[in-house]
């Protein structure tokens, strides 16, 4: 997990992911399992297992779910990439099609697609009307 991180780490940070995308409890069990069996050796060495250390760290905060739908204003989507935000987990939908290909998934219900740029934050499975300024999103980070 030095410069290249490992592929436990790696797949921990992807099953924690879809779980909060998908709200199915396989891919949290999955992610624990993984953190579990390596929580010891990483903190015996915490340098080994930066990217390990951070997914667990986004486990313990229950991450900022930041969803951005269509992504023509630059402005707003610039602004969210270029925060440093460890904690969160951030998902881009750029088009109509994909929102209603993902709409099954409880994490994209209830989200429409429409010609401005919208973003919803949402902290333990509840979020925000749709924010379309970079001043409301900001304050709701």
């Amino acid at each position: 997990d030095l410069s290249l991180p490992s592929g436990n780490s790696v797949s921990c940070f992807v099953m924690l992911r879809l779980f909060h995308l998908t709200h199915e409890e396989k891919f949290l069990k999955i992610a624990t399992q993984i953190m579990e069996s390596q929580a010891q050796i990483a903190a015996e060495n915490p340098f080994g297992f930066g990217y390990l250390l951070n997914t667990i760290y986004t486990y313990l905060q229950n991450p900022t779910e930041i969803t951005i739908v269509n992504s023509e204003n630059s402005e707003i989507c610039n602004f969210l990439y270029s925060k440093f935000l460890p904690e969160s987990i951030m998902v881009t939908i750029n088009n109509k099609s994909q929102l209603e290909n993902l709409s099954k998934f409880s994490f994209f219900a209830g989200k429409s697609f429409s010609d401005k740029t919208s973003v919803f934050v949402c902290r333990n499975f509840t979020c925000s009307l749709p924010l379309e300024s970079i001043s409301e999103i900001n304050s709701n980070l």
